[in-house]
């Protein structure tokens, strides 16, 4: 295992520059565990609604609250794929060319915005900012200079945080784009329709199990995150599972666990490889037998013991009456994206194994071509379908036009009038009408503005982009930087000091069993488990390269830390991984309310169980690969 030396911060001494750092860090993590919002003044909240009044794309009818002039007239209803699954981006068909304001002038315009009252506006402090927040200070103290924040970017000690960044950013937009096609809701329902066909609520039960267990193995836990839950809210509600309390913790637990076999599956795995030189395919050898032998002893714990109480797994249910190919949006786009994405899997364990992804030719030079060719792919598909369907529904208003020829249709800015149609030939229409549904119909969105244009043609790279978990830059950007500041004030030595100090009382065994902890409780306490492997990885270094290290012990530590880092995501707290924050945030938007207590309650326990079978077995491997 080749662990590159870390030379700053190694002789210096503890001061008053030190203690601040560590208290800013502390504080940091403490922020985006226990986010909290500043108001800010009104004139700032008004003269931003005046701004984005002008400018924006959307008036969102949730907030503004406008009824259909014709109150009378149903709203269009959503088939139930597009009625609740909010990573759907079929485009409803009342919405392919939205209907402008039209012949009454400016009025409808003003009276619509008069009715859009502003929110005032609040500065969040949580993960998104608090990271950022922290490092400014500390430069603004001076207690870390600029070559600090310069190597929390490119890198130090073999880690370079931009690469790692590049290559989780990239996995994402090609699976969120993967998804948009439909291909896991697809599985989904499809695995749904088969296990109820043969069975009940049990064999459901075993099948989305199994199910999302070889979804995450490939694709990691946030895009099964993304997709999965979703469609669990929804296939629960109208299959009347209730309480849904099973299958949404096991979705979320497998999720996790599962992304500890594959570097790409999750970026503290692309952390653990950078920080000791560990190839793709050596640490998925290392990371098999763990993760699969705790998928397998998670069910029965589950089954028999967690979710043991009548009716969490109902043995009869009762599912929607749904052909899983209305799922499949895109079937050409799913086989495309697929493909690329497992090419671009295989491509970087084969290279990271004859050591071709080193120096400047990181594993962005795999990822990032492959996601710009699914990114071109989208946007052509983008732009195909538009022009279709304008030019569908230009031919649907000349037919208009030529049956009712004293409302004649027009286009506009990029827009088309479209009238309502009539219901029978009989009366026709007497006015055309705005499509803006009441709040709680539907979370409709009533464009206006010039970024309409772009957003109209290009649906689904636009939501994909919307999609992507842009906040995690900022955050691990800023965590990397704020450890470099710990490093740089010494305090990395002082830990890498301890650690050592432990390792040579307790032996491989004590520090299996400490590293586990240390990492499970460092998920929950070091702002998510990306800050907790960012700050264990370089204790390790330190450790690793200021003393003499037998490989069973250094392999023992690092294994444990990546066990820790994936599995401690279902334990304690939400913000223990982005994927428990996504996840809440999706079950919220859904209707289903998960508190911190319940949380823990059905997390525990599995949390437990998988530690200590992911643990002795990293133990055990150490110990017969090398002998002393």
């Amino acid at each position: 295992m080749a662990v590159t030396p870390l030379t700053d911060g190694s002789d210096r001494s503890i001061d008053a520059r030190s203690i601040v750092t560590l208290i800013i860090f502390f504080v940091v993590n403490a922020l985006v565990i226990w986010p909290f919002s500043i108001p800010l003044p009104l004139i700032l909240s008004r003269s931003f609604d005046n701004l984005l009044k002008r400018t924006s794309s959307e008036l969102p009818s949730k907030r503004e609250g406008v009824i259909s002039s014709d109150s009378s007239s149903p709203a269009p209803t959503p088939s139930p794929l597009a009625r609740n699954s909010e990573n759907d981006t079929r485009i409803p068909e009342d919405n392919i060319c939205p209907a402008p304001v039209t012949n009454t002038g400016e009025n409808d315009t003003f009276s619509l915005r008069s009715k859009y009252r502003f929110k005032r506006l609040y500065f969040p402090v949580d993960l998104r900012t608090a990271p950022v927040i922290g490092v400014l200070i500390l430069l603004a103290s001076t207690c870390i200079p600029g070559p600090v924040v310069k190597r929390g970017i490119i890198g130090s000690g073999g880690v370079k945080p931009y690469d790692v960044l590049t290559l989780f950013i990239c996995f994402a937009y090609i699976s969120i784009s993967l998804d948009t096609t439909g291909l896991l809701r697809y599985l989904a329902f499809l695995v749904a329709s088969k296990s109820t066909s043969h069975g009940g609520g049990i064999t459901l039960y075993n099948s989305f199990y199994l199910l999302f267990a070889l979804i995450g193995l490939f694709f990691g836990n946030d895009p099964l995150i993304l997709s999965g839950t979703p469609f669990l809210a929804y296939f629960t509600d109208h299959a009347s599972i209730n309480p849904s309390t099973s299958f949404i913790f096991t979705h979320f637990q497998v999720a996790n666990l599962v992304s500890a076999l594959l570097v790409s599956s999750n970026i503290t795995n692309l952390v653990l490889t950078s920080a000791f030189g560990i190839s793709f395919l050596s640490y998925s050898a290392w990371l098999a037998l763990p993760t699969i032998a705790s998928v397998i002893v998670l069910y029965p714990i589950l089954r028999w013991v967690v979710f043991r109480q009548k009716g969490l797994i109902p043995k009869t249910i009762h599912p929607p009456t749904i052909n899983p190919k209305d799922a499949l949006l895109d079937p050409s786009g799913a086989i495309i994206g697929a493909t690329i994405f497992i090419i671009t899997v295989i491509a970087l364990v084969a290279l990271s194994a004859v050591k071709l992804l080193e120096g400047t030719e990181g594993v962005w030079t795999v990822t990032l071509p492959a996601a710009i060719i699914v990114l071109i792919r989208d946007i052509i598909r983008d732009w195909v379908n538009h022009k279709d369907s304008v030019s569908l529904q230009i031919k649907e208003n000349k037919k208009h036009d030529e049956k009712f020829p004293e409302r004649r249709s027009f286009i506009g800015h990029s827009q088309l009038a479209i009238p309502a149609r009539p219901e029978s030939d009989e009366h026709p229409p007497t006015s055309f009408q705005q499509t803006t549904l009441a709040p709680g119909k539907r979370n409709h969105v009533k464009p206006v503005g010039p970024l309409f244009s772009l957003t109209s043609r290009f649906p689904t790279v636009w939501s994909i982009i919307c999609r992507l978990p842009i906040a995690l830059l900022p955050f691990s950007f800023s965590f990397f930087i704020l450890v470099e500041g710990l490093q740089h004030t010494g305090w990395i030595r002082v830990f890498g000091n301890w650690w050592g100090a432990w390792e040579e009382v307790a032996g491989v065994a004590g520090s299996v069993w400490l590293m586990g902890v240390l990492s499970v409780i460092g998920c929950n306490i070091f702002g998510t488990n990306i800050g907790a492997t960012i700050l264990l990885a370089r204790v390790l270094q330190y450790w690793a390269t200021t003393r003499t290290v037998s490989d069973r012990s250094l392999y023992g530590a690092v294994f444990t830390l990546a066990v820790g880092s994936n599995f401690g995501a279902y334990s304690f707290v939400f913000s223990a991984s982005l994927a428990g924050l996504l996840w809440r945030s999706i079950l919220s938007q859904k209707g289903i309310v998960i508190t911190l207590r319940e949380f823990m309650k059905w997390n525990l326990l599995p949390m437990m169980i998988t530690m200590l079978v992911g643990c002795l077995i990293v133990a055990g491997e150490v110990c017969v690969i090398y002998k002393s």
